[in-house]
Formats: C-alpha cells, sequence, structure tokens
C-alpha cells in the first residue's frame, strides 16, 4: 500500500507540473519551440519523433520519472536505505534523494533511451531542467507528506 500511495503522489505531482506545458502546447496549437519543465525527447532509441509524439513523450516520460520516484522513495525508507539522514520524509532526505535520481537518471536511463548521457543529445540544458524538476518534485512530495502526515506522527 505505501508503494501505490508513494506512485501515485509522485505520478499526481508530475503530471500536475507538466499542466503548463500541456496548456502552452493547446493555446500555441503544437508550434511551442521549448516545453516549461518537460525534457523534449525528439528521438527515442534512435527513432526520430514528429512534432505531435514529442510532446506525448515528453509528458509520459515526465510521468513515468514521478512514478518511479515516488515508488522508489518509499522503498528506501521501507528498506532503511537513507543511509546519509536515517530520517524519512524529510526535506533533506527528499533533496539527497532528488540528487541521486538526477544522477541515475541521466548517466543510466537517458543512455538506454538514446538521449546520451544527461540527455545531451536533446540539448545542451537538458541536465539543468533535470536537476531543476527532480528537485521540484522532491519539494511537493515534502510539502504533501507534511500536509498528510498523521498528528501521532509528530514529535
Amino acid at each position: 500500500m505505501d508503494y501505490l500511495l508513494g506512485a501515485s503522489i509522485g505520478g499526481l505531482i508530475a503530471f500536475f507540473f507538466s499542466l503548463p506545458a500541456a496548456v502552452l502546447e493547446f493555446v500555441e496549437k503544437g508550434n511551442v519551440k521549448r516545453l516549461p519543465i518537460l525534457v523534449e525527447a525528439k528521438t527515442i532509441f534512435h527513432r526520430r519523433l514528429h512534432k505531435e509524439e514529442v510532446f506525448l513523450v515528453a509528458v509520459l516520460l515526465h510521468i513515468c520519472l514521478g512514478i518511479s520516484y515516488g515508488t522508489i522513495y518509499v522503498w528506501f525508507v521501507l528498506h532503511d536505505w537513507l543511509f546519509l539522514t536515517h530520517t524519512p520524509f524529510t526535506l533533506f532526505s527528499f533533496f539527497l534523494f532528488s540528487l541521486g535520481a538526477f544522477v541515475v537518471t541521466g548517466s543510466v536511463i537517458f543512455p538506454l533511451l538514446g538521449m546520451g548521457l544527461f540527455g545531451r543529445k536533446e540539448g545542451t540544458s537538458v541536465w539543468l531542467e533535470m536537476v531543476f524538476s527532480f528537485l521540484l518534485l522532491g519539494f511537493m512530495m515534502w510539502l504533501v507528506v507534511q500536509f498528510y502526515q498523521p498528528f501521532y506522527f509528530i514529535a
């Protein structure tokens, strides 16, 4: 149940952050040069994507990263693998986890998708977008946890 909750919160936050890009894409009728917050994957598995596919893949990738973030963070908490902080659901632990997620995504996931190390094939500022996205995701996860945390967890 904890995994489902973490995945749901991560996915909903990622979806919420993709809404400005969706509104901009709708208003501009597909003529957007740069999507805000989303990593625009122009090629996946060495296949060039059409203009319409770029937006859909960017939103899907963003939401999948959010779901993975929430699920893996809960897995780390339940297995007591937050070895630097040993304090789950704190802002510092989310910050450190965000930096780790950035490194793993940039050095493993993106090269597997054919986007290059830290998304270099997709643009020079992709790494900065990724850092910002993960830190913002971690901050929002922390806010949601603080808001919904039961009163008996407060020390």
